[in-house]
């Protein structure tokens, strides 16, 4: 389905001056019962209604104090559509094609539509390319035309919901100078705004942790519940490799043997390893680490209110992520991955 394949998904209250009167019909297709609008953690109801029976249609109408993402979800709870509750004439629709529904007839709504759909289009062109054996160079081209595309409605939306929404949702990857060159085209309104806001917080926290900048001192529990810090282990003659990583991560779990093997290897010429789960599973935590040859420092990244502190503090969005901390306290390396902690630590240390 062009219009969600390509869905972007996050749970966010939006901005404005003077509340927000939302009108809703549609119809749902073979759907008896109460269909509802719901925030996308499910914590929130902010509307329901019954299907009639007879025709399948249903209204929603409501008032909210600003505009918000939600779900519409079916008598089972389960979600059929993301809609921008804002004003405007919004109309749920089914694609029968894909036996799908969207939402449309509102700024924000259309404009995800329209974007999702030529988002959609140039990952086909891509799939299709890439199976006709296209060149690097060509696939190259299209992924470029794809982020482009992101970066040119970002700003062509700049002054509203949807442009501030796609922001956050897209700019995880890209680095701190390409956010921050794009936050700063943002009006002094939507930057007040807390999707903007959030997404100004994380960049914060990814300018602090470049290569280059000093570390960002952590404290957190080992396996025993003692209190270890991260300045414990930092300082002359130590090259220290702060994992972020979690048990239910496949991608964590696959550079677990690598990192013994650095650690094996360079451990006693001053490397050492300050892992930080993020798993909520404690117990899960330490039988794993005590099966896996993890005989490095291993602390709880997660505290007893199930929040995570030190990946906040370290701009993390996705694990694996590491840093490489030099004995000055500088981080000389961020990211490597399979035997490129071993390739690295060769470079500064030495091979044996």
């Amino acid at each position: 389905m062009k219009r969600l394949m390509v869905a972007i998904l996050a749970a966010v209250a939006l901005c404005s001056c003077n509340g927000v009167n939302y009108h809703i019909t549609g119809v749902a297709v073979n759907m008896p019962g109460e269909v509802r609008l719901v925030s996308l953690d499910g914590s929130e109801e902010y509307a329901s209604c019954e299907v009639v029976y007879e025709t399948g249609h249903f209204e929603f109408k409501g008032q909210l104090e600003e505009p918000t993402i939600a779900y519409m979800v079916d008598p089972d709870d389960q979600p059929l559509t993301l809609v921008f509750l804002e004003r405007g004439r919004i109309k749920i629709l089914l694609n029968e094609d894909w036996n799908t529904y969207y939402a449309m007839g509102s700024p924000s709504n259309d404009a995800m539509n329209k974007t999702n759909e030529r988002l959609y289009d140039i990952q086909i062109n891509y799939n299709n390319k890439s199976q006709a054996g296209a060149s690097e160079e060509e696939l190259r081209e299209i992924v470029d035309e794809y982020n482009g595309y992101i970066k040119k409605t970002i700003n062509k939306n700049r002054n509203n919901i949807f442009g501030a929404y796609l922001f956050k949702e897209r700019c995880a990857a890209w680095s701190s100078e390409e956010k921050r060159e794009l936050l700063e085209c943002f009006s002094e309104e939507m930057r007040q705004t807390p999707i903007i806001k959030e997404v100004e917080e994380r960049l914060i926290a990814q300018e602090k942790t470049e290569i280059g900048a000093p570390y960002i001192e952590i404290v957190a529990k080992n396996e025993a519940g003692l209190d270890v810090a991260l300045s414990s282990i930092i300082g002359a003659g130590k090259w220290v490799l702060v994992d972020f990583w979690a048990t239910w991560c496949g991608p964590c779990r696959a550079e677990i043997p690598y990192l013994v093997a650095a650690y094996n290897t360079y451990a006693a010429r001053g490397f050492e390893i300050y892992g930080v789960s993020l798993d909520n599973d404690a117990k899960a935590w330490k039988e794993y680490v005590a099966t896996n040859d993890m005989n490095w420092v291993n602390v709880l990244g997660i505290d007893a209110d199930k929040n995570a502190p030190a990946a906040d503090a370290y701009g993390i969005r996705s694990i694996p992520s590491n840093f490489l901390i030099s004995p000055e306290g500088k981080i000389v390396a961020k990211n490597l991955r399979g035997n490129e902690v071993i390739k690295k630590l060769s470079e500064l240390i030495g091979n044996k």
